[in-house]
């Protein structure tokens, strides 16, 4: 069939008329398609959002999620010229281990309300970690010479263990001691495996614990507590006659401890025997935990303060502790002439270890940084230098208040020799749970607005007149 045949064909078919349109059919095809369009551009816009959201979730909280450990770099240590300050959102040591630290301190304020923080900084990095297991306290803790774990003790309680905490892995085991009573760590030894540690039972000591005296075991410890020697990876003890006992340093073999009772320092066997007596300077003793230099000669000193008290019935309280309240609290001697003292170091508040034979670490006020500082200072009586400024923003207690650190204690294996470096940004690990919770929330409901306005535009989609 040719064109003029359909042609022909299509003339003499009957004419069809087709029916006419409904009224605002127009209109409402046209209302459709705006809808339609809108809707699709909202659904773009929140897409895009949620993305942004995710994204950044993921920026934020990926980093160590998974709970794995730094990995020891095995190398010598560098000290970060700045030490980065208090932050909720650091990570935990139980959720991202950040294997071996160089120090382990507590940060933060009280005065009003609790924002206290328990951190290590690790040796291999700018890595910073929550010591979850002690969210509490501070001061009942030793950190081991070569950082790999820390010792805690109860500080508010009488307890019969110790708990260690690995470090490298987060994991937290419980030692125990075989006796109960007021335990406070004093010692590590230079390998880590035997604590030297002072226990106290004492009818004052419960009536001083059930009223919540914060420091009640230690001072009641240093005027009737007994030294122990604990290995922790047998659980074996050894009791001493070494009562009363206020502080112990290894010396850096580990064979003999330097031990202050009252006010008298003795040197003591590691088999827990008396040796002989140390005449320091009168008023002196040993500074607690890193007392010896690292080639043995030279013992740090620190002023110690006798208070004392009627306790009822004839009896006398006494408590020994650290001063550094007079005009010269430090000193150093060498041990084959320990009744002279060869220099008074100056910006020694708090004496932390030895950075050499020659030079002590400290930690003391920077006036003029106005911040709390780790000082360098040479045992021959040159000028002090600080070497590292702790954050000095106004971050505790909801920004009314300066964090501050105390308790400040360092891996004495690793800071021998350690260099200063300069500080990179602060690896806090993931966030703690709760605010990870806190960020999922905008990014559920995000995705969950975007899956609602899909599901309606489908229905309505289907509703729609053809």
């Amino acid at each position: 069939m040719n064109d003029q045949q359909l042609t022909d064909l299509f003339a003499a078919a009957a004419p069809v008329v087709e029916p006419p349109l409904p009224p605002g059919h127009t209109e409402q095809v046209l209302g459709a398609a705006r809808r339609d369009r809108r809707r699709r551009r909202a659904t773009a816009a929140l897409a895009a959002v949620a993305a942004l959201v995710l994204g950044g979730a993921a920026t934020l909280l990926g980093p160590g999620l998974g709970g794995t450990a730094v990995d020891p770099a095995g190398g010598r240590p560098g000290l970060p010229d700045r030490i980065a300050g208090y932050s909720p959102l650091t990570g935990s040591v139980s959720d991202a281990p950040p294997g071996r630290a160089l120090l382990l301190y507590g940060y933060g304020n009280g005065e009003l309300f609790h924002t206290f923080q328990a951190l290590v900084l690790g040796a291999d990095g700018d890595v910073y970690r929550q010591l979850d297991a002690a969210p509490d306290q501070s001061g009942s803790w030793l950190l081991a010479p070569d950082g790999r774990s820390v010792v805690l003790a109860d500080s508010s309680r009488k307890s019969s263990s110790v708990r260690i905490v690995d470090l490298a892995t987060g994991r937290v085991d419980s030692v125990p001691l075989g006796r109960t009573g007021g335990v406070y760590p004093l010692a590590l030894s230079p390998d880590g495996q035997t604590l030297a540690y002072g226990i106290v039972d004492t009818p004052q000591l419960d009536q001083d614990l059930a009223q919540g005296v914060g420091n009640a075991i230690t001072s009641y410890g240093s005027g009737f507590g007994t030294l122990v020697l604990l290995n922790l990876r047998t659980g074996q003890s050894v009791a001493t006659d070494v009562t009363p006992v206020t502080a112990v340093a290894f010396s850096p073999d580990g064979g003999r401890m330097a031990v202050q009772t009252r006010l008298e320092t003795w040197l003591v066997g590691a088999d827990g025997r008396r040796v002989e007596q140390v005449r320091v300077p009168q008023g002196y003793g040993i500074t607690p935990h890193n007392a010896w230099s690292p080639d043995g000669t030279l013992l740090a000193l620190t002023w110690w303060h006798r208070d004392s008290w009627s306790t009822g019935g004839g009896g006398v309280g006494e408590a020994f502790y650290p001063d550094v309240s007079v005009a010269e609290p430090f000193g150093v001697v060498r041990l084959d002439q320990p009744d002279r003292m060869i220099v008074k170091p100056d910006r020694v508040e708090t004496f932390l270890g030895w950075l050499s034979g020659t030079e002590l670490l400290s930690l003391s006020w920077d006036y003029g940084a106005d911040t709390g500082a780790l000082w360098a200072t040479p045992v021959d009586g040159g000028a002090a230098r600080p070497v590292s400024h702790f954050d000095s923003g106004h971050r505790c207690e909801y920004g009314t208040q300066r964090c501050v650190p105390y308790d400040v204690m360092v891996a004495s294996r690793l800071l021998d020799g350690a260099s200063v470096r300069v500080a990179g940004g602060p690896d806090r690990g993931p966030w703690p749970v709760g605010f990870r919770w806190a960020a999922a929330v905008p990014v559920l409901a995000a995705l969950g607005l975007v899956l609602l306005i899909r599901r309606r535009r489908r229905r309505r989609s289907r509703g729609t007149p053809a």
